[in-house]
């Protein structure tokens, strides 16, 4: 089976969404600032920052030194700040949904990691149970892609393509709830356990998933997951 290349639209929603999570943490950022942070040239960067300002999640400023070119800093708008809230509302309200449903013999004798990764542990199983009934498909390809867009309904991006070795398929997940709270409350440089989201993605899935960080992209902000389609 071969499969279809990762769709170049997602992935450029993708790097301007890595942008805007940024520019979210970061009150100001230049064109090399942003390009050494996301391994990318300095031209695309600036080509995804053209679509960012003419849609107005961010604006522009001219930060001027003694000597030399003036350097232009972007930072977040307001409309751009409200797209994380949109994206926020709903896994939070699953967050704490499965917080409110912690009985007294679950969280005696656990400190707040374990805690947390008792409600992960949950949600991916509640997500799971959710999800299954309403993923479709003949192969395993298209029932990744309707994985992709059922994740995508969360706030979640998932790219899906072909794997180097071919054959099998890549998944690049945006948007972990893990990643997201140890970058807000953490060590955003710790590894990231994606055990939890590789299980959902085998179960509903329905083929082995492996978490594979040789993978990752530049700036460990993707969870990656190879796929055995065979």
């Amino acid at each position: 089976m071969s499969a279809r290349p990762i769709d170049t639209r997602s992935r450029a929603g993708g790097t301007r969404e890595a942008i805007l999570d940024i520019l979210r943490r970061h009150d100001q950022r230049s064109v090399d600032d942003l390009a050494g942070e996301l391994g990318l040239a300095g031209a695309t960067v600036r080509r995804h920052l053209d679509v960012l300002l003419r849609d107005g999640y961010v604006a522009v400023s001219q930060i001027r030194g003694r000597t030399g070119r003036p350097r232009y800093a972007f930072s977040l708008t307001e409309s751009g700040a409200e797209l994380f809230g949109r994206h926020y509302v709903r896994i939070t309200r699953r967050l704490l949904h499965e917080i409110s449903e912690l009985t007294a013999e679950e969280t005696t004798g656990r400190g707040g990691e374990e805690i947390a990764d008792l409600v992960f542990a949950k949600l991916s199983d509640r997500l799971a149970a959710e999800y299954a009934p309403r993923v479709g498909g003949r192969d395993v390809e298209e029932r990744a892609r309707a994985v992709a867009a059922l994740l995508e309904d969360e706030g979640f991006e998932v790219e899906v393509g072909a794997s180097e070795g071919g054959g099998d398929l890549r998944m690049l997940a945006r948007g972990c709830p893990s990643r997201r709270l140890r970058g807000e409350f953490g060590d955003s440089d710790a590894p990231v356990d994606c055990e939890r989201d590789r299980g959902l993605l085998a179960t509903l899935i329905g083929a082995p998933v492996e978490a594979r960080h040789d993978l990752e992209a530049a700036g460990g902000e993707i969870c990656p997951f190879l796929v055995r389609a065979g």
